[in-house]
């Protein structure tokens, strides 16, 4: 089944609750959002969808009672009669029902951790610190980073599903993109054969063409793909809410030979970076591996400015698309076995055009094993229509 075990989600909270105990913490509540839901659902195995209502998880586990799990009013009934966990709330009670159930905590000297405060609203933070004035409230989101950073056995057969599938819809979309077609009709076929496939969307299909490549993240318009583009479709298909971030650039015909020498070498040059990854090395080591490649082609220029902050050459891949940790030029983090991590080259101004190849690995003992394969196990011109 696409599915986390009932025991394995308990085994997560039993984990979860011996670090904050290490810790010397009280407890620890975990709040995620409609979007970015996997802070809890790496523990209720419950993904809330977005019905124009609240849609955020916010699990509390205070010294030994019973986890609380609180949910918005309309994802309640289904939460009930699929979530492990026995007390499960509504999120419009804060104010009042769990608000005064919170109050029995507030010990002086205690101390109860939060992750996810980086997507809490404050209006939930002030219901916190009201219900509970005596509690310090510490931020301890990189325990559960930490956690989630590792897979087990079965996330890694889930997203590998993913990955199979995201192959399958750019291989199928290769020879439906046309001249002439929209950014949104290449987003319909993707979508339409993701889910035929029987995936969810782990989050919007990012399709983008000509000058809007340029652009990081781009919702896709009416505008119509032209002769030499390059047309950027990054898909992020999602089993049993595990998910795969693989993108490629697609280079329509009567481009140039700049365009096209950049496409094939990118293609190269990511092969060889993914080969190159060993673990317990250091992140950089895949920066170091890119800018290596592009130096003597003199397409440093065109990937240097973007690989600083947030995500620069990737980022880890689970239950949200984009999770800890972050891969740059200065990721300080160790390649451990089964990390899973999203690899990406970016390059920017090729005649005001961009483009991006990206491949989800496992981090093995013996280097990076590829998720997605399509990149990797494909001609370097595969993509040049």
């Amino acid at each position: 089944m696409n599915i986390i075990s009932d025991t394995e989600l308990k085994n997560r909270v039993k984990r979860l609750r011996e670090l904050i105990k290490e810790k010397g913490l009280n407890g620890i509540i975990v709040y995620s959002d409609e979007y970015r839901s996997g802070y809890c659902t790496y523990f209720t195995g419950y993904k809330p969808i977005n019905v124009i209502e609240e849609s955020p998880q916010t699990l509390i586990l205070i010294e030994n009672e019973e986890p609380i799990l609180v949910i918005g009013r309309l994802n309640y009934y289904s939460a009930k009669e699929t979530v492990w966990i026995d007390k499960i709330l509504q999120h419009h009670k804060f104010e009042t029902e769990i608000s005064n159930l919170l109050k029995k905590f507030n010990k002086k000297g205690n101390k109860i951790g939060i992750a996810g405060e980086h997507l809490m609203p404050f209006y939930l933070r002030d219901i916190f610190t009201t219900a509970m004035p005596d509690i310090e409230f510490p931020i301890e989101t990189k325990i559960l980073d930490d956690m989630r950073k590792i897979k087990s056995d079965k996330e890694i057969e889930l997203m590998e599903k993913a990955a199979e599938i995201n192959d399958r819809v750019l291989t199928e979309l290769k020879s439906i993109i046309k001249v002439g077609m929209t950014e949104q009709q290449v987003v319909a076929h993707a979508d339409f054969l993701g889910r035929q496939l029987g995936a969810d969307l782990g989050s919007a299909t990012v399709v983008m063409s000509g000058k809007n490549t340029k652009f990081p993240a781009w919702r896709a318009t009416d505008k119509k793909i032209e002769k030499g583009e390059l047309l950027m479709v990054d898909f992020n298909p999602a089993i049993g809410n595990y998910c795969n971030d693989g993108g490629l650039t697609f280079l329509m015909p009567g481009a140039t030979k700049f365009k096209t020498d950049a496409l094939i070498n990118s293609h190269k040059i990511l092969k060889k970076t993914i080969q190159s990854i060993k673990s317990q090395t250091k992140a950089t080591s895949v920066h170091d591996s890119f800018f290596e490649s592009l130096e003597p082609l003199k397409l440093d220029g065109k990937f240097s400015p973007y690989v600083s902050g947030t995500r620069g050459t990737g980022h880890g891949v689970g239950l949200d698309v984009v999770e800890s940790p972050d891969l740059n030029k200065t990721s300080d983090f160790i390649f451990y076995p089964k990390m899973t991590l999203a690899v990406k080259l970016d390059l920017h101004d090729l005649e005001e055009q961009g483009l991006r190849v990206e491949q989800v690995v496992e981090i093995t003992p013996e280097g990076a094993r590829p998720l997605n394969k399509l990149a990797i196990t494909q001609p370097n011109d595969w993509a040049i229509l």
